[in-house]
């Protein structure tokens, strides 16, 4: 232990104060050869009544509280003593016990209750009424609330000097459990790679604090991994080399030689791929081979029920006298081309019948005695999906049946979906896991169809699944230009059109229109525009609900008019519960999940509702679309305030009514297809809150949010 520190030793009496997150408690304690309890104060983590404890720190006198004993460093374990036995035993870090079998146990056991229950858990039968399956339920809980007391402690005596919260080192020791502080100690580096929420900068400063220098080959390693993984979180699959090592010297402040160097041993022991001048983290480049072989597999297949071109004209004709539909001839098209072959896309903008032609397929399908599933990435889509054609839909990951508890997909390589047909919609928001783990589930005899908007933003996650699928030229399609819903004042279809071919939307602010505009040409008016419409004159004039029915979308997360600062403003005026809680959400806080959990089978982009809080257990529970989802500490950094997103964001969603800030200040985010995107996210009605200036530029810049994918080559050498 460090030098000069005094010593003292005994039990915990009682916890005066004791923070979750941060771990710093006020504890007396019972100390051998003492005559009155101390008063220690530091950072530990669950001290529990009852708990043996060593503390070394040193004597101060608190001006108002009296002698203290500041903890610097501790050990703590099982209590030796009774009365300590039985408040440790039936505390909350042992869970089913409670006072009255911890009495008992402890009363028959006495100094040797731990030993006893930890070595030989069959002589608990002699305690009455603990029979063979209580005493296996003790002996584990007891097992386990001993191990990672000590493990977490030894942990956070270690990280707590650094600034790591105890949520983060609760999520580092579910990771590596006891082996947790070696890891730390070898490499902490690896914490950036393998445990969410820990980025470089964090780890960086852990590696510098502990001696690892600059150049090490460690730190120029794990800077190339975090520089991909970055470009992962902005929907790049690979980074060209030279883009790659450029980036990765300026954030690891380094030379190219030395970069380039760490980069060729990288590869050597396969930490990164090199597939040409692409360079990939291994699972992108996977994925990406492995969705191009099982797309060319599923096209080159023969189906297990065939059906010819004529066959399907006859059942497209049968469904348009039976569901009464005039449908045009590029819609003809795309139900005879989805019904006849393998693979089919249909892509096309709002009003142009995407769901109407879905419809006609079921139809067909059910005719010919198909199976059909049909599925979409998020909750609200499959939802709408099921609500539109009449027909059960499901989210991929339901689909897929995703098990948390074991971590991955059920429906797989081994274990195929039993469907003739797969319909999958709004898949421009499918990124390259997600389609490649559908694909695994498929049988190759199944027909798939895939339908969304290829002119909006590619999915959150890595990859431009939709876009690469019809770059590649190898797949039938029909893409969908005639506007079907004619309305004269509705203007958010025709706008959208109009935006995708460079027109300037139509704005005449007539009340009876469904998209305005407020023209303002700074942001501090536009932020105050933004506030009072969807606080105020929206509500007031439409009767609905700020939270529920108005979302407010913006092309960024920072300024005036970002989501950050609008979150804010907008949740002091909607929530009035979100002064009245410690925690960082407050019941009624509009949220979103900004990353996939699967611990929690909860995914990225999906949007709730904050239904309870628990500042006792420190426990934030959330209400999604596919039901309630209780959060502890250690996830909380996955959710943030949604009263206001990003476009990127807003992808497969679809609002009642959207308000969205364009202005000059969003100039690196003004282009055409961010704002179309926006546009189409609004089903009943679209505020904008900016200028002629800021929209002329978004409308004229054409250059698509470029994504480094290869998907769209790699299917075109495996169909040449």
């Amino acid at each position: 232990m460090p030098d000069k520190l005094k010593h003292i030793k005994g039990t915990i009496i009682r916890v005066t104060f004791a923070s979750d997150e941060t771990s710093f408690a006020v504890l007396q304690v019972d100390v051998e050869g003492s005559l009155m309890p101390v008063v220690a104060v530091g950072t530990i983590p669950n001290p529990v009544p009852g708990q043996a404890i060593e503390l070394w720190g040193k004597w101060k006198k608190h001006p108002e509280y009296g002698r203290q004993f500041q903890i610097e460093d501790f050990k703590a374990s099982a209590p030796k003593e009774q009365t300590g036995m039985i408040k440790y035993l039936s505390s909350e870090l042992v869970n089913g016990i409670g006072p009255v079998y911890a009495e008992k146990i402890v009363q028959r056991f006495g100094a040797e209750t731990i030993n006893i229950i930890l070595n030989n858990p069959e002589k608990l039968r002699n305690v009455a009424g603990i029979g063979k399956k209580r005493a296996k339920v003790i002996a584990e809980s007891v097992k386990k609330a001993y191990e990672e007391q000590a493990s977490l402690q030894k942990l956070s005596a270690n990280l707590f000097s650094h600034g790591f919260g105890m949520g983060t080192i609760r999520r580092i020791w579910r990771r590596y459990g006891d082996a947790s502080v070696e890891v730390v100690d070898s490499n902490p580096y690896i914490l950036a790679e393998e445990v969410w929420g820990i980025g470089f900068a964090t780890a960086d400063k852990l590696a510098q604090s502990m001696g690892i220098e600059q150049n090490d080959p460690r730190r120029i390693a794990a800077g190339i991994l975090y520089t991909l993984q970055r470009a992962a979180d902005d929907g790049h699959c690979y980074l060209p080399r030279e883009n790659l090592v450029e980036s990765a010297k300026s954030i690891l402040k380094a030379d190219n030689a030395i970069v380039s160097d760490v980069l060729e041993q990288s590869i050597l022991v396969e930490k990164v791929t090199a597939d040409d001048d692409r360079i990939y983290l291994p699972y992108f480049h996977k994925g990406e081979k492995d969705v191009a072989k099982l797309v060319a597999n599923l096209l080159v297949t023969e189906p297990k029920k065939r059906i010819h071109h004529s066959m399907a004209e006859s059942h497209f004709n049968l469904a348009r006298r039976e569901l009464d539909v005039g449908y045009t001839d590029e819609q003809k098209k795309a139900i005879i081309g989805a019904l006849s072959s393998k693979i089919f896309v249909i892509t096309g903008g709002p009003g142009t019948g995407k769901t109407t032609i879905v419809k006609a397929i079921l139809f067909g399908a059910k005719e010919m005695k198909w199976k059909v599933r049909l599925a979409a990435p998020t909750g609200r889509a499959a939802k709408r999906l099921a609500e539109t054609t009449s027909h059960r839909a499901t989210t991929i990951h339901r689909l897929l049946k995703f098990n948390p508890g074991l971590g991955r997909f059920e429906m797989g390589t081994a274990n195929k979906l039993k469907t003739d047909m797969l319909i999958l919609d709004e898949v421009s928001m499918v990124d390259l896991e997600l389609f490649w783990r559908t694909l695994l589930a498929l049988p190759p005899e199944t027909r798939l169809l895939l339908v969304g908007d290829a002119d909006q933003l590619p999915s959150v996650g890595p990859g431009a699944v939709l876009r690469d699928i019809i770059n590649s030229g190898k797949i039938p399609m029909v893409r969908l230009s005639k506007i079907m819903r004619q309305d004269e004042h509705g203007l958010i279809v025709r706008n959208a059109h109009g935006i995708i071919r460079g027109r300037m939307p139509i704005v005449r602010n007539d009340a009876r229109d469904d998209f305005f505009m407020l023209k303002v040409d700074d942001s501090e008016t536009a932020q105050e525009a933004v506030i009072d419409l969807v606080c105020r004159r929206i509500p007031e004039k439409y009767k609905i609900d700020p939270i529920k029915d108005i979302q407010v979308i913006t092309p960024m997360h920072k300024g005036r008019c970002g989501a950050r600062e609008l979150n804010g403003l907008l949740r002091e005026k909607l929530n009035p519960n979100a002064s009245k809680t410690k925690l960082p959400f407050a019941p009624g806080d509009k949220v979103m999940q900004i990353a996939n959990n699967y611990d929690l089978f909860v995914f990225n982009g999906e949007v709730g509702v904050v239904s309870a809080v628990n500042e006792n257990k420190r426990l934030i529970e959330v209400r999604f679309a596919e039901g309630n989802v209780s959060y502890d500490s250690s996830y909380w950094a996955q959710l943030q305030l949604a009263y206001a997103i990003t476009v990127h964001k807003s992808q497969g969603s679809e609002y009642p009514v959207v308000v969205m800030p364009l202005l000059t200040e969003h100039y690196i985010m003004l282009v055409r297809n961010l704002f179309y995107t926006g546009v189409t996210r609004a089903k009943k009605l679209f505020v904008l809150v900016g200028n002629d200036k800021a929209v002329g530029i978004a409308i004229r810049n054409t250059r698509q949010m470029q994504r480094f994918t290869a998907l769209a080559k790699k299917i075109k050498a495996k169909l040449q």
